[in-house]
Protein backbone atom coordinates (compact mmCIF):
# COMPACT_ATOMS: atom_id res chain seq x y z
CA UNK A 1 0.00 0.00 0.00
CA UNK A 2 1.36 3.45 -0.91
CA UNK A 3 1.79 6.26 1.60
CA UNK A 4 -1.16 8.10 0.02
CA UNK A 5 -3.35 4.98 0.32
CA UNK A 6 -2.33 4.61 3.97
CA UNK A 7 -3.22 8.27 4.59
CA UNK A 8 -6.65 7.74 3.05
CA UNK A 9 -7.17 4.57 5.12
CA UNK A 10 -6.45 6.65 8.24
CA UNK A 11 -8.93 9.31 7.11
CA UNK A 12 -6.14 11.84 6.60
CA UNK A 13 -4.79 13.83 3.68
CA UNK A 14 -1.81 16.03 3.01
CA UNK A 15 -2.53 19.74 3.38
CA UNK A 16 -1.59 22.25 0.70
CA UNK A 17 2.17 22.61 0.75
CA UNK A 18 3.05 25.31 3.28
CA UNK A 19 5.20 28.21 2.16
CA UNK A 20 7.99 29.64 4.31
CA UNK A 21 7.12 32.53 6.60
CA UNK A 22 10.70 33.83 6.49
CA UNK A 23 13.94 33.76 4.53
CA UNK A 24 14.54 30.00 4.33
CA UNK A 25 13.65 27.00 2.19
CA UNK A 26 11.13 24.36 3.29
CA UNK A 27 13.50 21.44 2.58
CA UNK A 28 17.21 21.10 1.99
CA UNK A 29 18.43 17.85 0.47
CA UNK A 30 22.12 17.04 0.83
CA UNK A 31 23.96 13.75 0.38
CA UNK A 32 20.70 11.79 0.26
CA UNK A 33 19.24 13.33 3.41
CA UNK A 34 16.24 15.70 3.43
CA UNK A 35 16.06 18.25 6.24
CA UNK A 36 12.55 19.67 6.63
CA UNK A 37 12.25 23.12 8.17
CA UNK A 38 10.12 23.40 11.29
CA UNK A 39 6.40 23.00 10.72
CA UNK A 40 4.01 24.60 13.20
CA UNK A 41 0.57 23.02 13.74
CA UNK A 42 -1.29 25.37 11.38
CA UNK A 43 -4.74 24.38 10.15
CA UNK A 44 -6.00 26.59 7.34
CA UNK A 45 -5.55 30.17 8.46
CA UNK A 46 -5.46 29.21 12.14
CA UNK A 47 -3.16 27.33 14.46
CA UNK A 48 -3.60 24.72 17.17
CA UNK A 49 -2.51 27.01 19.94
CA UNK A 50 -0.55 26.51 23.10
CA UNK A 51 0.59 26.55 25.67
CA UNK A 52 -0.12 22.93 26.48
CA UNK A 53 -1.05 22.19 30.09
CA UNK A 54 -1.76 19.11 32.18
CA UNK A 55 -5.43 19.66 31.28
CA UNK A 56 -5.06 19.92 27.49
CA UNK A 57 -7.08 17.13 25.90
CA UNK A 58 -5.21 14.13 24.56
CA UNK A 59 -7.16 14.48 21.30
CA UNK A 60 -5.92 18.04 20.75
CA UNK A 61 -2.34 17.01 21.50
CA UNK A 62 -2.54 14.14 18.97
CA UNK A 63 -4.11 16.49 16.41
CA UNK A 64 -1.25 18.97 16.85
CA UNK A 65 1.34 16.23 16.29
CA UNK A 66 -0.43 14.81 13.26
CA UNK A 67 -0.91 18.29 11.77
CA UNK A 68 2.81 19.06 12.02
CA UNK A 69 3.76 15.67 10.57
CA UNK A 70 1.33 16.06 7.66
CA UNK A 71 2.71 19.53 6.88
CA UNK A 72 6.25 18.12 6.92
CA UNK A 73 5.20 15.26 4.63
CA UNK A 74 3.53 17.73 2.26
CA UNK A 75 6.79 19.64 1.96
CA UNK A 76 8.75 16.40 1.49
CA UNK A 77 6.29 15.26 -1.16
CA UNK A 78 6.79 18.45 -3.14
CA UNK A 79 10.59 18.29 -2.80
CA UNK A 80 11.28 14.60 -3.48
CA UNK A 81 7.98 12.69 -3.66
CA UNK A 82 6.75 10.60 -0.73
CA UNK A 83 7.44 7.37 -2.63
CA UNK A 84 11.12 8.39 -2.60
CA UNK A 85 11.36 8.70 1.18
CA UNK A 86 13.36 5.66 2.24
CA UNK A 87 13.21 6.18 6.00
CA UNK A 88 12.53 8.77 8.67
CA UNK A 89 15.75 9.37 10.62
CA UNK A 90 14.98 12.01 13.19
CA UNK A 91 12.13 14.11 14.54
CA UNK A 92 12.64 17.16 16.76
CA UNK A 93 9.61 18.62 18.49
CA UNK A 94 9.45 22.02 20.13
CA UNK A 95 6.55 22.13 22.58
CA UNK A 96 5.04 25.36 23.88
CA UNK A 97 4.02 24.47 27.42
CA UNK A 98 3.14 26.31 30.59
CA UNK A 99 5.76 26.75 33.28
CA UNK A 100 6.26 23.43 35.06
CA UNK A 101 4.86 21.27 32.23
CA UNK A 102 7.05 18.18 31.86
CA UNK A 103 5.34 15.85 29.36
CA UNK A 104 6.90 17.22 26.18
CA UNK A 105 7.46 13.77 24.73
CA UNK A 106 3.72 12.97 24.88
CA UNK A 107 2.99 16.03 22.75
CA UNK A 108 5.27 14.72 19.98
CA UNK A 109 3.86 11.17 20.14
CA UNK A 110 1.02 11.91 17.69
CA UNK A 111 3.55 12.89 15.02
CA UNK A 112 5.79 9.91 15.71
CA UNK A 113 2.89 7.45 15.64
CA UNK A 114 1.65 8.80 12.32
CA UNK A 115 5.10 8.43 10.75
CA UNK A 116 5.30 4.84 12.02
CA UNK A 117 1.77 4.11 10.76
CA UNK A 118 2.71 5.40 7.30
CA UNK A 119 6.27 4.10 6.88
CA UNK A 120 6.21 1.04 9.14
CA UNK A 121 9.61 0.14 10.58
CA UNK A 122 11.16 2.74 8.26
CA UNK A 123 9.13 5.36 10.11
CA UNK A 124 10.72 4.57 13.49
CA UNK A 125 13.11 7.38 14.28
CA UNK A 126 15.36 9.00 16.84
CA UNK A 127 13.69 11.97 18.50
CA UNK A 128 13.97 14.97 20.78
CA UNK A 129 11.11 16.78 22.50
CA UNK A 130 12.04 20.18 23.90
CA UNK A 131 9.98 22.62 25.94
CA UNK A 132 9.98 26.24 24.78
CA UNK A 133 8.53 29.53 26.04
CA UNK A 134 6.63 30.19 22.81
CA UNK A 135 6.29 29.34 19.11
CA UNK A 136 5.28 31.23 15.95
CA UNK A 137 1.61 32.28 16.03
CA UNK A 138 1.33 30.79 19.53
CA UNK A 139 1.34 27.24 18.14
CA UNK A 140 1.43 24.28 20.52
CA UNK A 141 4.07 22.34 18.57
CA UNK A 142 6.71 22.85 15.91
CA UNK A 143 8.26 19.81 14.25
CA UNK A 144 11.45 19.25 12.27
CA UNK A 145 11.86 16.02 10.28
CA UNK A 146 14.99 14.48 8.81
CA UNK A 147 14.55 11.72 6.22
CA UNK A 148 16.68 9.56 3.93
CA UNK A 149 15.84 9.95 0.24
CA UNK A 150 16.22 6.98 -2.10
CA UNK A 151 19.42 7.34 -4.17
CA UNK A 152 17.72 7.44 -7.59
CA UNK A 153 15.33 10.21 -6.48
CA UNK A 154 17.86 13.03 -6.42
Amino acid sequence: MSIREKLLALGLELPATPTPKGDYVPVTVHAGVAYVSGQVCRVGDGVISGPVTEHTSAELVVQAGQTCALRALSVLDQAVGLENVERILFVRGFVYGVEGFQHFSKVVDGASQLLIDLFGEHGRHARSAVGVAGLPSGGMLELEVTAVVKPNAI
